[in-house]
């Protein structure tokens, strides 16, 4: 069957057994998957701004203040793999309205934490959100007539960007002018309303069917995981090659090894072989996480950039002398470009071929890349390269969405999905990681700040990334995969 036609066949029917022309409207569908990942990508950069108020507010040392970050990112990439499958065996929507559950109550908790391990709960219970992103795909590729499937996963998938983005912005404000706790307050709402609006506006679904879970599967995916993201995030503290971080990347190596055996054995794999390993599925991931290796740089560095010192020690990159809020607004135009854009992933695909997206969004980042490494000396230089990067963002943001219910098996799409996300948090880890170590090697003697040409290595990182990425995408099938 061609892929046009096994991507309609998936679409024509909702689990439910309903023709989505007889379901609910697309745009209520739209809006309430769109405003569920919108308060995902609001927590990826929400906190970032409020690290150095927790770490006074708490009185802990810049090592427990990073665990913050790394215990949200470890169980989210735990959770996500799960479940995205327990979504696609049990029903999309109860396994999503149950993950906004607990990541609201993990919301509201962290807004009223008491203590630094209140904080850390707190944030491991928010890992459950990632899940939203996996699962809205699902949902739009299953409830959506054929015709609006791509303009919709391009609107849902916009607001990663867009959450993204504006998660400095909000983030900014109110540590600079309210307390960090309502980043929390804020957020909760956001959830809350995501949560009514799956609940009335999206039809219950029976999934596949009732299978046993793959209890091995889940185990070793999890400790493989771990182990992953620990080494990374702790390598450039430790050092890359210290004993510790390469027993983490072995132990990570043996866990995910056995992983790929243990699943090509079960009949009832939490990760199908396919959604790993069939060429153009792992293509797909392999581009996702070098683009989220490029944008997160992208991310982290502009608002470092923008809030050095304008004068600082001889030597010392120089800032802009922004505020974290004149940060954020700095970083909101390519925020807003990703609702703009990717809205137009579905006509490019139609005329150019479903690789040209991602082609062009990684290109673009390319560019964008390169243009920051040559020209950050001002603000108009970086909101121009900025505004280049944050085009080429929102078309990848969107592109991959598309690829992976082009490539990954009809009853599996919220797990191939799920798969991705995790995915690109790793590159993402691995791209943010990588970024902080070389400027902490270039920090100028008896300064924390960064050396002048700190910047321009990091940027020219990214577009490494995002070239190597490119290659990738060259690598795809043109036509779409018979199944």
């Amino acid at each position: 069957m061609p892929q046009e036609d096994r991507i309609t066949a998936l679409s024509t029917v909702s689990p439910a057994g309903r023709h989505p022309d007889n379901g609910p409207p697309a745009g209520c569908v739209v809006a309430a998957l769109s405003v569920a990942v919108l308060a995902y990508g609001l927590l990826q950069t929400l906190v970032a701004p409020a690290l150095p108020t927790f770490k006074r507010h708490f009185q802990v040392s810049g090592d427990w203040a990073a665990w913050i970050f790394t215990l949200y990112l470890l169980s989210g990439a735990v959770l996500t793999p799960v479940l995205a499958r327990l979504g696609d065996r049990r029903g999309k929507r109860r396994v999503l309205l149950a993950s906004l559950a607990v990541f609201g109550a993990g919301t509201v908790l962290a807004a009223l934490a008491w203590s630094f391990p209140v904080l850390l709960l707190a944030r491991a219970a928010q890992g459950a959100g990632a899940a939203a992103l996996p699962l809205s795909f699902g949902l739009v590729s299953a409830l959506l007539p054929p015709r609006r499937i791509g303009h919709g996963l391009g609107i849902v998938s916009s607001m990663i960007g867009a959450g993204t983005g504006l998660g400095f912005v909000v983030g900014g404000l109110l540590v600079d002018h309210a307390s960090w706790r309502w980043m929390f307050a804020v957020l909760a709402g956001v959830i809350a309303v995501a949560f009514l609006l799956v609940a009335r506006w999206i039809p219950s679904d029976t999934g596949r069917r009732y299978e046993p879970q793959d209890a091995l599967g889940t185990i070793l995916l999890s400790l493989g995981l771990v182990a992953l993201l620990i080494a990374i995030t702790q390598g450039s503290q430790a050092g890359w090659l210290s004993a510790p971080v390469l027993g983490l990347f072995i132990t990570a190596a043996a866990f995910l090894t056995a992983l790929a055996v243990a699943e090509k054995r079960t009949p009832h794999p939490l990760l199908e072989p396919r959604v790993f390993l069939d060429r153009p599925m792992l293509l797909t991931h392999c581009a996702a996480a070098l683009f989220y290796a490029a944008a997160l740089i992208f991310f982290l560095l502009v608002p470092t950039l923008a809030q050095l010192p304008t004068n600082g020690p001889e030597g010392a990159a120089q800032g802009f002398g922004f505020t974290v809020t004149g940060a954020g607004l700095l970083m909101l135009p390519s925020a807003l470009l990703q609702v703009l854009v990717a809205p137009l992933v579905p006509a490019l695909e139609r005329t150019l071929g479903h690789r040209a997206p991602l082609l062009g969004g990684l290109s673009l980042v390319l560019a964008g890349s390169l243009a920051l490494a040559l020209w950050h000396a001002t603000p108009v230089q970086v909101l121009a390269d900025s505004l280049l990067l944050g085009t080429g963002a929102a078309l990848s943001f969107a592109a991959l969405p598309s690829l992976v219910v082009r490539f990954a098996p009809g009853h599996a799409v919220a797990t191939a999905n799920g798969l991705n996300t995790v995915v690109r948090t790793v590159g993402g880890v691995i791209g943010t990681q990588v970024a902080i170590a070389i400027l902490s090697a270039h920090s100028v003697t008896g300064s924390a700040l960064p050396g002048g040409r700190a910047f321009t290595v990091v940027f020219v990182l990214g577009s490494l990334f995002a070239a190597v990425g490119v290659v990738v995408v060259l690598l795809l099938p043109r036509a779409a995969a018979r199944r």
